[in-house]
C-alpha cells in the first residue's frame, strides 16, 4: 500500500523481497545458480511454474530460504554457491560421468561473457583496452554504455539491451569469434605492444622456462604440462628472436578453449 511521499520503487522492492513472497526468492536463486553452474535448476530460466518443476525441488527451496535469510545479500549468496563442493568440481570427466549433463557431476564449460573475455585478454597481455570517452584503465565490465563501439564485444555477444530477457546476450560460440581471436589486429596490437607482457619478458634476463611459466599463469592460471613445456621450448629454440617466440606462445594460449571458457 502506497503512502504519500514514499518512493514506489522502495515499496515494490519491499513487497518483492518479503519472506511471505517465495516466488522472487526462487527466481533469483535459480538465476544465480544458472550463472555459476551453467544451467538452472529450472529451465528455461524465465519459465517458473507448477507444471515445470525444478530438477531438484528441495535444493531450490533451500536456496530460496537461504537467500531470504541473507536478506537478499547477493554477494553472500554467491559465496555460498562458490564455496560448495559442486561448484569446485573439476571439468574433467571420467567414464562414469562423461555423458552426464543434468546431475552436476562435473563442472560445465561456460563461455566467458564478452566483457569478461575482453578484460582477460587485456590482463593476459598487460595492455589495457582504451574506450572512447572513458578514462584510461577502465575495464570492459565497468563500461555501462552498451552503445560504445566495440567490434570485439559485439562479436562475442554483448546484448543490445532492447529487451529485459537474459537470452538477448549471445552465449553460443561462433566461427566469427574464432576468426576474430586468431586474426584481430587489435588483439595482435596488444600482444606486440612494446609496453606489454611479451616485450617485458623478452627484454628480461629470464630463461625460456621462466617466460613460458609466466605466460601460462597469465592466461590459463596454471603451469604447463611436460608435453606443453617441450613444445614451447621448441618454439624458443627454433626462433632467433625471443620476443617473437613469446608473442607466438601468447597468441596460441589466447586462442585455446581453456582460455576462452570458464571451466
Amino acid at each position: 500500500e502506497l503512502t504519500s511521499g514514499r518512493d514506489r520503487r522502495q515499496v515494490f522492492a519491499e513487497w518483492a523481497t518479503r519472506p511471505q513472497n517465495p516466488f522472487f526468492a526462487r527466481t533469483m536463486a535459480n538465476r544465480l545458480f544458472a550463472h555459476y553452474f551453467g544451467r538452472g535448476l529450472v529451465e528455461p530460466l524465465d519459465d517458473l511454474r507448477a507444471t515445470n518443476p525444478a530438477s531438484n525441488e528441495p535444493l531450490l527451496d533451500a536456496l530460496a530460504d537461504h537467500l531470504i535469510e541473507l536478506r537478499f545479500d547477493l554477494k553472500a549468496f554467491s559465496q555460498t554457491l562458490l564455496n560448495s563442493q559442486v561448484y569446485q568440481l573439476s571439468s574433467e570427466v571420467n567414464e562414469s560421468n562423461q555423458l552426464d549433463e543434468q546431475n552436476y557431476s562435473h563442472a560445465a564449460w561456460k563461455p566467458l561473457p564478452a566483457e569478461v573475455l575482453l578484460d582477460a585478454v587485456s590482463q593476459a597481455t598487460a595492455v589495457a583496452e582504451q574506450f572512447n570517452g572513458w578514462p584510461t584503465g577502465y575495464r570492459a565490465i565497468q563500461v555501462w554504455d552498451n552503445k560504445l563501439p566495440s567490434h570485439f564485444l559485439e562479436v562475442f555477444g554483448r546484448p543490445k539491451r532492447l529487451t529485459v530477457c537474459a537470452c538477448e546476450r549471445g552465449t553460443e560460440p561462433s566461427i566469427a569469434q574464432v576468426l576474430h581471436l586468431m586474426n584481430s589486429p587489435d588483439t595482435m596490437r596488444k600482444i606486440q605492444d612494446r609496453t606489454g607482457r611479451t616485450a617485458r619478458l623478452a627484454s628480461s634476463d629470464r630463461a625460456a622456462d621462466g617466460i613460458i611459466d609466466e605466460l601460462y599463469l597469465a592466461t590459463l592460471a596454471r603451469f604447463p604440462s611436460e608435453a606443453e613445456r617441450q613444445l614451447m621450448q621448441q618454439a624458443f629454440a627454433e626462433s632467433n628472436n625471443r620476443r617473437e617466440a613469446a608473442e607466438d606462445i601468447l597468441w596460441t594460449l589466447l586462442n585455446t578453449k581453456e582460455f576462452v571458457f570458464n571451466r
